[in-house]
């Protein structure tokens, strides 16, 4: 069979392959994505989009910045990336765990955004978010108990938690996504 399928969300394709990850309510992804855009800062020239996946939301802020990096250590993720966002010029892909890019950038994003796995951000990736300084931080959560972890450190180096708000992916479960802001 195929080694990929094709995903739709706000009208935009986007190839998948079985390794890769992907919102699979694509109803709700589109929503989330909706919500990012609605609350992004006004001009933004650098984003990292760190766990970027297959791109989801790279794809809709690369046309809304300069130049936008995406991060990830799954390399079918990467190469579904490459290909989904292959049409932008000033869009970077490093291959590799976040902690270890992130400890090795030498810049100020505008913003960055983090959709970690369960296990939430790696303490050194983390660290790196920190010693960035971004002044926007978008936070996708999967795990209410690691983003409350993660926002602990964040809060304690220096940022304020705006607003958090959910997203029932997985209907009469219990498992619920967030997107939560903060700000330095």
């Amino acid at each position: 069979g195929d080694e990929s399928i094709t995903i739709q969300v706000l009208g935009r394709n986007f190839r998948v392959s079985a390794a890769s990850f992907f919102q699979v309510n694509t109803a709700m992804a589109a929503s989330m994505v909706n919500h990012v855009l609605t609350n992004l800062p006004g001009e933004l020239s650098t984003i990292l989009d760190v766990y970027c996946g297959a791109g989801l939301f790279s794809a809709f802020l690369a046309p809304r910045c300069k130049r936008l990096i995406g991060i990830e250590s799954s390399s079918a993720a990467c190469d579904d990336y490459a290909y989904n966002l292959d049409e932008f010029e000033h869009v970077e892909l490093y291959e590799d765990a976040a902690e270890r890019v992130l400890s090795h950038m030498d810049m100020r994003p505008d913003l960055i955004l983090v959709d970690p796995p369960r296990a939430g951000l790696e303490p050194m990736a983390l660290d790196g978010v920190l010693r960035l300084k971004p002044p926007t931080l978008v936070y996708v959560s999967c795990d209410p108990s690691t983003l409350a972890r993660d926002a602990r450190r964040l809060i304690d180096g220096g940022y304020t938690l705006k607003s958090s708000t959910p997203f029932d992916l997985f209907p009469q479960t219990y498992h619920i996504e967030s997107i939560s802001w903060f700000s330095r």
